[in-house]
């Protein structure tokens, strides 16, 4: 444990009876961090740990009371943990599945925040079984980091739960998760693993390419700095997505490969359709 708040800070904010005992994140940045952050603003979770290899963002996740306590050691975060959830990137995530099975209590509800899902369903329901019931909250914020953290980030946003087959919503496990992901303020999709992975090629990782695609496209023009002195809303909306972490989002590229390049041919498809019927003689 790095640092711990005192039971008097610990009480401040809690607004809701407690649904978990102890939740244990796994990767303590900006979504761990926010969702840290929504659960002790509610008063959700007795007690919320979190677990990362830097130790200065553990102390950062207490600091700004997204956290209670903090610690290096998987086994220390979730031996008490009647939630984990697993909130790093997502080429990671199968791995410290098979790392936390034998850590965690038998009685432990798993789950992961990750935007691709159809490796971790996998890793996670041969592991677990129903205790694994994936999970994509479609939130984020440009800046990473626990420091960027929003504990209202996930209110009103659309959430899936994801599994091999599309959950039922009246099983335990599924029916324990809605009922949280329902308090922070969020809103429940259920969809089976390639299904989900699909479609948020197309409404999540496609419009992170293209926008990239566009920054380079204004970056290498002849005059970039009166492109951004001219620019109005629209250029400032597309923009703003390109400011998300490359390295991150290249990484979820990578592992959504198959369902992204099906979303880009077909928008390339229509791109030409367009450029055809605009620019022919």
């Amino acid at each position: 444990m790095l640092y711990q708040k005192t039971g008097k800070d610990i009480e401040e904010g809690m607004t809701s009876a407690p649904m978990f005992r102890c939740v244990a994140i796994v990767g303590v940045g900006m979504m761990g961090g926010s969702l840290g952050g929504a659960l002790r603003s509610t008063g959700l979770a007795e007690e919320v740990v979190g677990v990362d290899r830097d130790g200065e963002a553990l102390t950062q996740g207490v600091a700004l009371g997204v956290l209670d306590r903090g610690t290096l050691s998987l086994k220390e975060a979730v031996q008490e943990a009647d939630l984990v959830v697993l909130a790093t990137p997502v080429a990671s995530i199968p791995l410290l599945l098979t790392d936390l099975a034998p850590l965690v209590g038998t009685d432990a509800l798993i789950t992961d925040i990750g935007s691709t899902k159809q490796r971790i369903v996998e890793s996670g329901e041969r592991l677990f079984g129903g205790r694994f019931v994936g999970g994509h909250p479609m939130a984020g914020a440009p800046r990473g980091g626990v420091e960027a953290s929003l504990p209202d980030l996930f209110a009103g946003a659309a959430w899936a739960l994801v599994g091999s087959q599309q959950p039922e919503p009246e099983t335990e496990h599924v029916a324990r998760l809605t009922a949280l992901v329902h308090a922070l303020g969020a809103r429940t999709i259920y969809l089976d693993s390639e299904r989900h992975d699909r479609i948020v090629a197309l409404v999540s990782h496609l419009p992170h390419l293209l926008s990239f695609a566009f920054a380079d496209t204004v970056a290498g023009s002849p005059d970039p700095d009166m492109a951004h002195e001219m620019a109005g809303g629209s250029f400032r909306d597309l923009m703003r997505v390109s400011e998300a972490d490359r390295p991150f989002w290249d990484a979820i590229f990578q592992e959504n490969r198959t369902a992204l390049l099906d979303a880009l041919t077909a928008y390339e498809r229509n791109l030409a359709s367009l450029r055809q019927g605009i620019f022919q003689d």
